[in-house]
């Protein structure tokens, strides 16, 4: 259940647009999943050597952090239970390669604590909300010094298990080339904590009290921060944002880090950056979060999306029991939403709601890429500035970098004219979840602001950038042309 492992959908592609009136989006089969990529320094992962991962049946040791961001000079407390009680410490990974070759640093380390194993799991209903309203066990005062990025905080006990949660440092005064978005509701949709065969839920799949693995029938309606992620801790999809950030660490550009929560909670100043990268697959939208990225392309602010199935539920932030803001991820889907003001305030697709996502990235969710194994992007508008150095020609196949889910420029919906940069072929599922050959679109538009919007299109897009067996120097040659067109070192 580690990051990397892609899982059951419920999106409802067809060969036609989304129709609410046909009832609920059926199952998608499991699509391939991903290598986690791997490097010289790996000592943060759960099964480091030296290291067994911890899992749900025992928890021998999980925990959760208070926020998915943190600013320089603030704290965030980690809340964790140890199984059986015995002494554990925390330690602190900033995640990057570095231009000195390394993958990560190890930054802080706790203080031996004394662990306790902490209350079970408790489910609330009738959201179906699994909570682990565990005490406080360690505090993090983050030093004012610190570098923005994309950290981790491993949980390790005497036995010699560990596990772990992903965070943001942010800056909050830093001006800088980049700011990548982690998209950390999406992260939490769909976390099955705990792996039990008991209580587990996310926003798309729940354990019967049987044992049964349920669907859209019984899963959460609403899923809580307040928990560790499922198994070891790294995040489903976590694997796609690590090969973005390890590859633009050694990059050229400036770059400060914040989660898609600071995006809602109004934390992001879009005039302090050149583009905004959203490294993932960033599913799960506010309309908070969607109102911001406006703003920000309409100031000019260029985007990045280097996954596919962007911005496709709407979704509302809830704040814990306790009154913690934007400690819960509410989405109802095809569901009545009692919470709705509206109903163009459902919590459903954005498309169902009137507001297609193709209107701001270009392109939108087609399908599941349902091949056995990734298939080849394939090249289109060889001589775009894009591709320029790259030495592509019309129609070459790059290997291995279309699969996971795809986004397609839908015809008859509202959206930008953008060019096609690459238009690739792949087995999806089409009408009546028939496999089906369909092209999977990687696009480009400019705004009247001037900004510029990057639609990957695919979710292997960042692993041609790093991960080993994937890496392809057209990949990165062309996400070079493209951020240095966004961020000014590159004039049109």
């Amino acid at each position: 259940m580690a990051g990397g492992a892609y899982l059951l959908e419920s999106h409802g592609s067809s060969d036609q647009p989304y129709d609410p009136h046909e009832g609920s989006p059926p199952e998608r089969p499991i699509a391939p999943a991903t290598p986690l990529p791997n490097g010289e320094d790996v000592n943060w992962r759960p099964s480091a050597i030296g290291f067994k991962a911890s899992n749900d049946h025992v928890q021998q040791i999980k925990g959760y952090a208070s926020a998915t961001s943190v600013g320089l000079g603030e704290s965030i407390d980690f809340h964790v239970t140890v199984s059986p009680a015995q002494k554990f410490t925390v330690k602190i990974f900033r995640l990057g390669q570095r231009s000195d070759g390394r993958a990560s640093d190890l930054v802080a380390t706790s203080p031996e604590l004394a662990g306790v194993t902490q209350s079970p799991p408790e489910v609330v209903a009738p959201t179906r909300t699994v909570l682990a309203p565990w005490e406080a066990s360690w505090r993090l005062d983050v030093p004012a010094d610190w570098t923005s990025g994309l950290y981790v905080a491993t949980f390790e006990n005497e036995a010699k298990y560990r596990s772990v949660t992903p965070f943001v440092v942010r800056d909050d005064h830093k001006h800088a080339d980049l700011l990548v978005v982690l998209p950390f509701t999406t992260y939490q949709a769909y976390n099955m904590y705990p792996w039990d065969e008991k209580v587990g839920s996310s926003l798309y799949h729940a354990w019967t009290p049987t044992g049964q693995y349920g669907s859209t029938d019984i899963c959460s309606t609403r899923v809580s921060f307040d928990r560790p992620y499922v198994g070891d801790g790294i995040p489903t999809y976590f694997d796609l944002d690590y090969a973005f950030v390890s590859w633009v660490e050694a990059q050229r550009y400036s770059v400060s880090y914040a989660s898609g929560i600071d995006l809602h909670a109004g934390r992001i100043d879009p005039t302090k950056y050149k583009a905004l990268v959203f490294s993932g697959h960033d599913e799960y939208w506010s309309s908070n979060m969607r109102a911001a990225l406006e703003d920000a392309l309409d100031r000019g602010v260029s985007a990045a999306f280097m996954a596919a199935n962007n911005l496709y539920w709407n979704i509302r932030m809830d704040a814990s029991a306790e009154g913690v803001q934007y400690r819960q991820v509410t989405c109802y889907k095809e569901r009545p939403d009692p919470g709705a003001r509206s109903a163009d305030a459902r919590t459903n697709l954005w498309r169902v709601v009137g507001k297609p996502e193709q209107a701001v990235l270009g392109a939108m969710y087609k399908s599941v890429v349902t091949d056995a194994k990734p298939q080849p992007l394939v090249v289109d508008s060889p001589l775009h500035w894009f591709w320029q150095g790259t030495g592509v020609r019309a129609g070459e196949r790059i290997p291995n970098l279309v699969g996971g889910e795809a986004d397609q420029v839908w015809p008859g919906q509202d959206g930008p004219e953008v060019t096609y940069l690459a238009v690739s072929p792949f087995t999806g599922n089409g009408r009546g979840d028939k496999p089906t050959k369909m092209p999977a679109h990687t696009v480009l538009h400019q705004k009247d602001s001037g900004a510029w919007v990057f639609n990957a299109g695919t979710f292997y897009w960042n692993h041609g950038l790093s991960t080993p067996g994937f890496v392809d120097s057209r990949i990165q040659g062309a996400t070079r042309n493209l951020l240095d067109r966004m961020t000014g070192k590159t004039v049109a």
